[in-house]
């Protein structure tokens, strides 16, 4: 077996109608046999943010392939740090998740901001959100406000990579046959709406992340970025 064999994957991006540019990006990394995936959602729609959230993404997947997610989003938030103090340059900022293989089917996710991570195993149990994303309008609805209202907050990060040294970064373990990362362009598409698409392109990972791109933009008007990623690893491989 290769030390580095191909992962199964799919990834689709698309810039919102009425953006410059897309500032969204990710990377994959495959590091002695193990994988690691990030979605980056820069801050902002300039080229300076879209470079920054590729370099952010390039830098997270490979440290978190050598260690764990955690220490992606670090690395990658250390990317935002100014040195003077004075930032004398444009002010670099985004959302991150960040997810690692593991053995067994287990994925280990670590994220900052609102970009999402959802798992999906091809049954019954539908697709379920495994990211909570620091937003105020997250905020509001945990304290019981409406979802009416709190849906206006929902673009008001509380954590983001610039903040992720001082605020903490969460993460979560779980066992899925396939993950999804994706920015927060695809947030609002219906949980049912993911798994119709994904059950009727569970054998091609590049045409799930086109066709949930596509079904979000009915939604929302922001980058859109979708990673579709099949487990690399069998479940109890290891017995």
């Amino acid at each position: 077996m290769a030390d580095n064999p191909a992962p199964v994957l799919g990834a689709a991006s698309e810039k919102g109608p009425k953006r410059p540019l897309n500032a969204d990006a990710y990377a994959h990394h495959v590091h002695n046999g193990r994988l690691a995936v990030a979605v980056v959602d820069g801050t902002g729609s300039t080229p300076e943010v879209a470079e920054f959230a590729q370099l952010a993404a390039q830098v997270a997947a490979r440290v978190a392939a050598r260690r764990t997610p955690v220490w992606g989003v670090m690395a990658a938030a250390e990317l935002c740090a100014d040195p003077t103090g004075a930032h004398p340059g444009p002010v670099t900022n985004g959302a991150i998740v960040v997810a690692t293989a593991m053995p067994d089917r287990e994925w280990l996710i670590a994220w900052s901001g609102d970009s999402d991570a959802y798992g999906w195993d091809a049954d019954d149990r539908g697709v379920w959100r495994l990211t909570t994303p620091h937003t105020e309008g997250q905020r509001m609805r945990e304290a019981g406000e409406a979802d009416e209202e709190a849906r206006r907050h929902d673009n008001v990060l509380l954590r983001s990579l610039r903040t992720a040294p001082t605020d903490g970064i969460d993460a979560v373990r779980s066992e899925a046959r396939y993950l999804i990362l994706a920015s927060d362009g695809l947030h609002r598409l219906p949980a049912d709406e993911m798994a119709a698409i994904l059950t009727e392109h569970s054998d091609d990972p590049e045409t799930c992340a086109q066709q949930l791109v596509k079904a979000g933009r009915e939604h929302s008007n922001d980058d859109i970025t979708v990673l579709v990623l099949q487990h690399p690893h069998p479940k109890d491989e290891r017995g």
